[in-house]
């Protein structure tokens, strides 16, 4: 039994007040012999021994108050678990490793991380008076602990204040902290206390055991104390969303979405009708069912469609059980806006595909595709008021008048975007006059590589030697996805001038190039909007390309990428722990990054203009407020749970024993063991129910 105040004990001594009461009152008179009152004594011999049983009973229930009262204050605690926690080896240095997983999140009406709170605060009363100990909060990022000290409030604050995380923590390299620092105590004996849901992740049993430094410098082995949070249960069933993809559904329209579910399902009991639904902000916009098997994976597929275009930041959710932070996906998604396009044909043509702009018309207006599309002649598409156009396509384009072209320069430095592509209309020196100031780089002359009609064209003609795929534009062309770009054949294309020849308004660059190093691809920022050159054509006549299977959706990366939402389209995702890269394009600034919790996240702006948030420490989505303090959604990202940390499968005890060894101690103060009302409480009732006896027998 330990007491929470035993100074309160010194109370009791009030308990012998009653018996001196009673000595006192034991002092007889001398008698004195009087005859007429004989009859009276005889009277009072037949009730005497009821009023000595009554003084008796009223001696007893007095006592009972003054010694129920103050052991009650000193808050007495019957600890079965005790000589678990010390066993036999007598005083030693303890350090306590409590498991801040998010396995410990893990409910089921009462977390595991509230259990295992109790369960450090008991061990920490366990130890006696002259144990010190310390206290380390296993985190994925956990530093070493204090030395062993005697402040047991600020060590029990310590337990109060910590919190679960949303990651994994790697409880062996806790022990092995904790063990560096008991080796900064002189005393012989040395403890380590491990607080844990013992689950299968938590634990790495093929990495040594924690060893000390013992008095002679030997590696000492010590004494470890398994306190299981999880009150020995078999099993902690689970269910998580570890994946949750998200792809357009161009077969749905150009802001329908494929929401790819995949649920696995840690538990030995079937999944039915478990609902897989796309959130939001409050409302849900697409939902479903799926069963899962025992043990089992099971995926779901829902399409969403959007009514408007833009970031759109929401969650995909799974019914919710004990763990519920991996039972919901955290995504942020750029729904591409409806963008007007005018394409200015330079060189029609009567026979449809022979026309300059019938490749990319098509390209620009296949299924899924944002764009819609105007097409006129070079007559026409002058006359156009460009103020309600997102893009410009000039296709073979003779070089425009000198308003025209000042119209042209003004449309773009409001922020339009301006594809341009060449043949045999365009004139390098007029294009260089007329638009200098808007092209990447100026115009040289044409180069034919070999003529269309030779009979070994094929082998002659120039190939794509270099593209930069890291580039947003290019990203999707790895793999056997290269193979449509460097395959095609370019008959004829136009020579640029080096950077800088004629540009002033900022630097160029080169995205793709032709075996001899000539560009193929050059983009360039004007103002506020942004300027692709196309070094060939994008019909048939100087090369093969619009045939090929790439031409197609990299003409749509360009549309997108020319207004400005490429960009947005590529999710920025990571996981919890780790950090993140964003990178700012044109004006943008990052001046905070927000936590869903609505905490400041730590960032840190690098030379290569990139700037490095994290670690991220909570799922969820993340966002980015610029120089003025408004969001940036294109920065907007969402972090994820690691799917490792949702299996909760248990440790085998005896894989616990046979690593940690037989002398194991696995001690716990479950709720069964743990009497339901404190032994103080039932001391109050106690002398209370003594008071009313008492008065009961003095009214009598």
């Amino acid at each position: 039994m330990t007491f929470a105040h035993p100074w309160m004990l010194l109370g009791a001594l009030a308990a012998f007040i009653p018996l001196l009461i009673h000595l006192f009152d034991r002092r007889r008179p001398r008698p004195h012999p009087f005859g007429p009152l004989a009859f009276v004594l005889r009277s009072q011999k037949r009730t005497a021994s009821r009023l000595k049983l009554k003084r008796l009973l009223l001696y007893t229930l007095r006592t009972l108050i003054l010694l129920a009262l103050p052991v009650a204050l000193a808050r007495p605690e019957l600890k079965q678990d005790t000589a678990a926690a010390t066993v036999v080896k007598g005083p030693a240095a303890t350090a306590i490793v409590l498991d801040a997983s998010l396995s410990m999140r893990w409910s089921d009406g009462t977390s595991l991380f509230e259990r295992g709170r109790d369960e450090a605060r008991d061990a920490l009363a366990d130890l006696r008076p002259e144990e010190p100990a310390t206290v380390l909060v296993c985190t994925g990022s956990a530093l070493p602990p204090a030395a062993p000290g005697f402040d047991r409030s600020k060590l029990r604050q310590l337990i109060d204040e910590a919190q679960p995380t949303y990651g994994a923590a790697d409880l062996s390299r806790c022990l092995d902290l904790a063990a560096r620092s008991l080796e900064e105590s002189p005393m012989a004996g040395k403890r380590l206390v491990v607080v844990s849901d013992l689950t299968a992740g938590s634990m790495r049993l093929e990495a040594p055991t924690p060893t000390v430094k013992g008095p002679t410098g030997e590696a000492v082995r010590p004494e470890v104390v398994l306190r299981d949070a999880a009150n020995g249960k078999d099993a902690l069933p689970n269910h998580a969303l570890v994946d949750l993809k998200v792809e357009p559904a161009l077969q749905a329209g150009p802001r329908a979405f494929l929401f790819t579910f995949t649920v696995k399902n840690f538990s030995d009991q079937p999944l039915k009708d478990l609902e897989a639904a796309v959130r939001v902000g409050e409302s849900t916009v697409g939902k479903g069912f799926v069963d899962v098997p025992a043990n089992g994976t099971a995926q779901k597929s829902l399409t969403v469609r959007f009514q408007q275009g833009g970031t759109v930041v929401g969650q995909g959710t799974l019914t919710p059980d004990g763990l519920a932070e991996d039972d919901r996906r955290a995504f942020v998604l750029a729904v591409p806006r409806p963008l007007k396009a005018l394409v200015v044909n330079g060189s029609p043509h009567a026979t449809r595909y022979r026309d300059e702009a019938f490749f990319m018309e098509a390209a620009l207006s296949a299924p899924g595709s944002p764009v819609q599309v105007a097409v006129r002649d070079t007559a026409a598409g002058w006359r156009e008021d460009l103020a309600g156009y997102d893009l410009v396509y000039l296709l073979n384009v003779t070089a425009p008048e000198e308003a025209d072209a000042a119209k042209l320069r003004t449309f773009v430095e409001n922020g339009g975007g301006l594809f341009i592509s060449v043949g045999d209309h365009v004139d390098p020196e007029a294009y260089n006059t007329r638009l200098g100031a808007l092209l990447p780089r100026n115009l040289r002359l044409v180069r034919t590589s070999v003529e269309r009609d030779d009979p070994d064209a094929d082998g002659k003609a120039a190939k794509l030697a270099q593209v930069k795929v890291e580039h947003p534009l290019f990203a999707p062309f790895t793999g056997r996805a290269e193979e449509g770009l460097v395959g095609a054949r370019f008959y004829r294309y136009m020579l640029l001038e080096a950077d800088g020849s004629g540009a002033t308004q900022g630097a160029s660059q080169v995205l793709a190039t032709y075996e001899d190093g000539a560009p193929a691809v050059a983009v360039a920022r004007r103002g506020k909007g942004r300027v692709a050159l196309f070094t060939s054509t994008v019909d048939r006549d100087w090369s093969d390309f619009p045939i090929r299977t790439s031409f197609l959706p990299l003409m749509q990366r360009f549309a997108a990428y020319l207004a400005g939402s490429l960009e947005e389209r590529e999710e920025q995702k990571v996981r919890v722990g780790e950090t993140l890269s964003l990178r700012p394009e044109g004006s943008q600034t990052v001046s905070v990054v927000k936590a869903p919790d609505g905490a400041e996240v730590p960032h840190k702006a690098q030379p290569d203009g990139t700037v490095l948030v994290g670690p991220v420490e909570q799922p969820g989505n993340f966002s980015v407020l610029g120089a003025d303090g408004n969001a940036v959604p294109a920065l907007a990202f969402a972090a994820t749970l690691d799917p490792a940390e949702s299996d909760l499968s248990r440790l085998p005890q005896d894989a616990l024993s046979a690593h940690f060894g037989e002398e194991t101690v696995k001690a716990s103060s479950s709720d069964a063991e743990r009497p339901p009302v404190p032994l103080w409480t039932w001391l109050i009732v106690a002398a209370a129910l003594a008071f009313f006896f008492e008065g009961t027998l003095l009214r009598k």
